[in-house]
């Protein structure tokens, strides 16, 4: 009998996440919360709730509340929105703050990261909800949406262990990403429904990653596309 990858106890993965993010960002944000900006703040709550919102569905189906999964579910009707919102609002703020220099130099790399990121949510979100009558795939297209976290949660950890790294952490923190996708691949091959979503999403992952980590935040296009979002 084929073994089956079962998303609905995943609940207890997404709280332990949201949990590590806590401790993540305990240094630089949760310690002095006067220090960061309304931007910071905003992004910090969606996320947060888009969090709390994966625990809180993720329970209610492995529970057998359907219509309490519903009710969630129309609420990130909402509540998605906000994310990508705070994520560019953030990212706007970053970028025309920026001092010229090499500060400019790392923000505009930052830059690909904050709306790379924006572009994997939204479009995880959006096939969650395209599928949302395949159970399997609707709750992969989910899942994905949690991976986008896994970067900006580790590499602050990271940060806090070693603040002045001799190498970009994003190799770690990509290929880490990516190691959950295989797993994940891996669990659940000898499942038929929604098998092609988690290869298909790390091919798109990795895409989106790989531009920061060959260094093409530094071509000529990107840093004027970087000048024209900074001016928006």
């Amino acid at each position: 009998m084929a073994r089956m990858l079962d998303l609905s106890r995943s609940w207890t993965y997404f709280a332990a996440f949201l949990l590590l993010a806590a401790i993540a960002f305990w240094p630089t944000y949760l310690s002095q919360p006067r220090a960061s900006s309304a931007y910071t703040h905003f992004h910090a709550a969606t996320a947060s709730l888009w969090m709390v919102l994966l625990v809180a569905q993720s329970w209610a189906i492995g529970a057998r509340r359907v219509a309490q999964h519903r009710l969630l579910g129309k609420g990130s009707y909402v509540l998605a929105p906000l994310v990508l919102v705070g994520i560019l609002l953030l990212a706007h703020d970053r970028i025309k703050g920026a001092a010229p220099g090499e500060a400019y130099a790392i923000q505009t790399y930052i830059l690909w990261l904050q709306l790379s990121l924006a572009f994997l949510f939204a479009l995880s979100y959006a096939l969650a909800i395209r599928t949302r009558r395949s159970v399997a795939r609707h709750s992969r297209f989910m899942v994905c949406t949690a991976l986008t976290l896994v970067d900006p949660v580790v590499i602050r950890l990271m940060f806090w262990i070693d603040p002045t790294p001799s190498w970009n952490y994003q190799w770690f923190t990509f290929g880490l990403t990516d190691l959950v996708f295989l797993i994940l691949i891996w669990l659940e091959r000898e499942n038929r429904a929604g098998r092609g979503v988690f290869p298909a999403m790390l091919a798109v992952f990795v895409a989106a990653q790989l531009p920061a980590l060959l260094g093409l935040t530094e071509s000529a296009p990107w840093q004027a596309f970087a000048r024209w979002y900074a001016g928006l």
